[in-house]
Parts: structure tokens; C-alpha cells; sequence
């Protein structure tokens, strides 16, 4: 899930780069000064805009794709202690002791 994110997050982080630079295009002629001057803010902002970015994506995973977890786990663990299952002998053995 962490993996996923980061790569969501990391497109998203890109795709605004992108979108960025084109509309900030008329800063170029005084992009030395800027990164000279401002180079810790800037990587400051973007290393916060990260983070928000990837704690937004993890919210929505876990909001959206681990929805129903606990009731999944539970009919699982039922199927186990009623034999109702199609497990392997060394998984099922696992859940016996």
C-alpha cells in the first residue's frame, strides 16, 4: 500500500511540476537568482507539498480500497475453523495449534 502511494503521490508531485513550469515560464530569465536565493524554500515546499500529497493518497487508499477488511478477514477465519476451505496442509496446520 505504501509503495502505491508513493507512486501516486509521486505522478501527481510530477504531474504539477510539469503544469509549473509551463505556466511559470516568463521566470526564466531570473530562474538563477530564484534557485540562488530561494533554493532551501522552495525545496522546503516542495518536500512539505510531498509528504501532504502522499499522506492524501494513503488516506484515500485505506478510505476506499481497505473498505471492508475486518469483515473480509472474519468470513476468512470462519472458513478456516469450519474446514470449509481450499488451504494448503501447511497453511492449514498453521491455524490449528
Amino acid at each position: 500500500m505504501i509503495a502505491n502511494a508513493v507512486f501516486v503521490a509521486t505522478l501527481i508531485f510530477l504531474a504539477l511540476g510539469f503544469w509549473l513550469s509551463a505556466e511559470l515560464r516568463f521566470l526564466t530569465p531570473w530562474r538563477s537568482f530564484i534557485l540562488h536565493h530561494d533554493l532551501q524554500s522552495v525545496a522546503l515546499y516542495c518536500a512539505l507539498l510531498f509528504a501532504n500529497l502522499l499522506g492524501l493518497t494513503i488516506w484515500i487508499e485505506r478510505k476506499f480500497f481497505l473498505r471492508d477488511t475486518g469483515r473480509k478477514l472474519r468470513h476468512f477465519d470462519q472458513e478456516i475453523h469450519t474446514g470449509k476451505n481450499e488451504l494448503s496442509e501447511e497453511i492449514r496446520s498453521r491455524f490449528r495449534g
